[in-house]
This record gives C-alpha cells, sequence and structure tokens, in this order.
C-alpha cells in the first residue's frame, strides 16, 4: 500500500521537476552584452491643486457635520 502511494507521488512530481529544470537557464540576470540597467532618471513632480484638495477637505468635512446635526428622530419613550 505504501509503495504504491511512494511510485504514485513520484509519478505526480515528474512533471514539476521538468518544468523546474527546464526554468532553471531562465534567470532574472542581466544580459552581459547589455550590461545592467540603469534606473529611470526622476523629473520634476507636478505642482498639486492646492485649493481643490481644501475645497474637498472642505466638502467632507461639511458632510459630517451635517449628518451629525440631523435629529435622530427617537421619542420620549426610548
Amino acid at each position: 500500500m505504501s509503495t504504491s502511494r511512494t511510485i504514485r507521488a513520484g509519478i505526480l512530481a515528474l512533471p514539476l521537476a521538468a518544468v523546474l529544470w527546464a526554468a532553471a537557464p531562465a534567470q532574472a540576470q542581466p544580459n552581459k552584452q547589455q550590461g545592467a540597467p540603469t534606473p529611470p532618471t526622476p523629473k520634476q513632480p507636478d505642482e498639486p491643486p492646492i485649493i481643490m484638495n481644501y475645497l474637498v477637505m472642505v466638502a467632507v468635512a461639511a458632510a459630517i457635520l451635517g449628518a451629525n446635526a440631523i435629529p435622530s428622530k427617537r421619542g420620549h419613550q426610548d
């Protein structure tokens, strides 16, 4: 019983071993002829829209305060 299970596991492991063996040469190394890759050069970042950020902040704060200002409609028996 144990021997057949071991043989079956070995047969199932063969395709995995074949794939790993075939992928071994495909390493993530730079090509010696091309040299090492260079990082991209950073450029000047764009100016953030400061006024629009403040308007959005005011709108969110107004929505929060407005939602809190709505009465809860509870009666005197609660």
